[in-house]
């Protein structure tokens, strides 16, 4: 093939990456997949495993994954936030030609399980809808909790720990090829953060003056599980284009609602495990001179 991403949205689950992804891929410099995570360097074993469009199968296919490059294209990007996670895109993605970066988006970690939690269990079937935050919680430390083999529903304490998978990549990848960026500053002061990662590209940042900013992919609550149920059974067998983007808005407008604020159950348990994660955030702004007092203040 001609050419391949130059570019990795690699991490984290739930920290706004769709919403990154659709940002970016309105910059005319820049060239994201049509659907957002190509999942191409999933380990296989993993829920987002495609043995027919897989790495292990030559590079040639991950093309069609891409419209192709327009000639004012800088950048090429897959935007699959698991890659912080498998051993399959830490081996390929460093050694790849054009020395792709890596873009890892973190989350306070307590919030980002909970935003996990309430995706998996309203947006899809992972987890059962009558379990409780707490109960989630319980069934990750009492160990060998099982979500329909979904990884990241069951490992989501451990993938918390952001400093242990992102110290294999700074070592693979090096300093200038990795950037990290918190959630918060991404949603908060998002203008700057996205000029900030234009022209660490090599894109015009000019683009984001009055650019709107709107979020993308957020978490819902349905209301009728049966129709959600339904929901999940056929969106995977549509195929992607403007008329899924119709079908997708509408059936959101008709079976779904913002989830409430957390209940003061679910209120203690992110408490304790914010106090759980403390010494490993500090840990990690140490190690790569982040500025997480953001993550402190809910703490």
């Amino acid at each position: 093939m001609e050419w391949l991403p130059n570019f990795f949205i690699a991490g984290a689950p739930k920290c706004g990456t769709s919403t990154l992804h659709r940002w970016l891929a309105a910059h005319p410099q820049a060239l994201g997949a049509r659907e957002k995570e190509t999942c191409f360097l999933a380990d296989p074993g993993t829920h987002t495993y495609r043995r027919d469009f897989h790495v292990s199968n030559g590079m040639a296919s991950w093309s069609t994954a891409f419209d192709p490059p327009r000639p004012e294209t800088r950048v090429i990007f897959d935007a699959t936030p698991d890659y912080l996670y498998s051993k399959t895109a830490l081996r390929v993605i460093p050694d790849m030609p054009g020395a792709p970066k890596c873009l890892f988006v973190l989350r306070e970690p307590a919030a980002q399980i909970f935003s996990i939690f309430r995706y998996f269990q309203n947006n899809w079937n992972w987890i059962a809808p009558h379990m409780s935050f707490s109960d989630y919680i319980d069934a990750l430390r009492g160990g060998g909790a099982r979500f329909g083999g979904n990884e990241l529903a069951e490992r989501a304490l451990g993938n918390a720990q952001y400093l242990d998978h992102l110290a294999p990549w700074r070592a693979r990848l090096g300093e200038e090829r990795l950037k990290v960026m918190t959630f918060e500053r991404l949603t908060r002061q998002s203008r700057e953060a996205m000029e900030e990662i234009a022209q660490w590209l090599g894109l015009d940042p000019g683009f984001y003056d009055g650019f709107d900013f709107a979020p993308e992919n957020q978490s819902y609550v349905p209301r009728s599980r049966a129709l959600q149920r339904i929901n999940v059974a056929l969106r995977g067998t549509l195929p992607r284009g403007a008329a899924y983007r119709h079908l997708r808005a509408l059936y959101r407008r008709v079976n779904t609602r913002a989830p409430a604020a957390p209940s003061a159950q679910e209120r203690r348990v992110l408490t304790e495990l914010r106090r759980d994660f403390r010494p490993a955030n500090r840990a990690l702004a140490d190690a790569f001179g982040l500025d997480l007092s953001a993550w402190e203040a809910v703490a």
